[in-house]
């Protein structure tokens, strides 16, 4: 797939949600202006990953990746799928102000004294042919309570969790402001996760900006 045809995509995605973009080289800038987001497609035989790139200004970037299952021109299509599910909805609302309220939740946090809106997106799973599992109930305070612990001193942060099962292996993810989360990390070990000997995946994005 060509870099074009996923700016396009990414544009028509934007567009689709009330904002009118215009695009410099790789990148789709809705309302004509910064933050600005670009895709790049890296496929494999049988899967891919995509990776968003969105630009808030110069030299700060938020950096996210989605795996996508199929070959082709259908694996990045379920990518597409995987960001538009997992983030996109909380990066329109606190960048763009389009708060769809059945996708995001906002509220007001206070962290290391400082007063932020949270934009929180809900919880994208992943699941293979016959696994039925049920988010713990302790993961949100568990992330919530890491997130309220760390000494935050920007106006804008962002937080992805990301946690699978596979055949019993467990894989613990966390970053914040594109680094490793070791809080979040810690936080995510300790939540009771369901044992399976299939496959299945949770992940969550959230996002603070500081509030004027």
């Amino acid at each position: 797939m060509e870099s074009e045809e996923i700016t396009i995509a990414l544009q028509k995605l934007f567009e689709a949600h009330g904002l009118t973009c215009s695009i410099h080289n790789e990148w789709v800038l809705p309302n004509g202006s910064l933050p600005a987001i670009r895709g790049s497609w890296f496929p494999n035989i049988h899967n891919g990953r995509l990776d968003i790139h969105v630009l808030l200004e110069e030299n700060l970037m938020i950096e996210e990746c989605f795996a996508g299952v199929g070959s082709g021109n259908a694996g990045f299509i379920d990518a597409l799928q995987n960001f538009s599910v997992n983030s996109l909805h909380v990066l329109l609302a606190a960048l763009w102000d389009k708060n769809d309220p059945e996708q995001v939740t906002t509220e007001k946090w206070l962290v290391n004294g400082r007063n932020y809106s949270a934009f929180i997106g809900g919880f994208g799973s992943r699941v293979s042919d016959g696994v039925s599992f049920q988010v713990p109930s302790e993961l949100f305070p568990a992330i919530e309570s890491a997130i309220r612990g760390e000494s935050l001193a920007s106006n804008i942060h962002w937080f992805r969790s990301f946690f699978c099962n596979l055949s019993g292996d467990k894989t613990h993810e966390a970053l914040i402001d594109n680094q490793l989360w070791q809080a979040g990390h810690d936080a995510l070990v300790k939540v009771p996760w369901e044992h399976h000997d299939g496959y299945y995946s949770v992940r969550n994005f959230i996002v603070l900006r500081v509030d004027a």
